[in-house]
């Protein structure tokens, strides 16, 4: 999984935010508001192509954080980019 090109990340008003570069659809216009741990996954895939078992690998190094939480974390923050078509599988 990866990023795909276009999307960058913002920190407007102290929070993270997916923005768009270029013409943004509808779907593109939706503000999405990052978590530090969806901010720490984000930085992941704009780096290179994550598999989840790397995505729950570095997440757990980083925070101190339950498997089961951290999986549950990267379905949440996966789905939200799958569903706004931000994500190269």
């Amino acid at each position: 999984m990866k990023i795909k090109n276009g999307y960058k990340l913002q920190k407007i008003s102290e929070q993270w935010v997916i923005t768009y570069n270029g013409n943004p659809t509808e779907a593109q216009l939706s503000s999405i508001v990052l978590s530090d741990a969806a901010v720490f996954l984000w930085n992941l895939l704009k780096e290179k192509e994550v598999t989840k078992t790397e995505m729950l690998d570095a997440i757990i190094g980083e925070f101190d954080i339950s498997t089961v939480l951290a999986l549950g974390n990267i379905d949440v923050f996966v789905r939200t980019l799958k569903e706004n078509d931000i994500i190269e599988e």
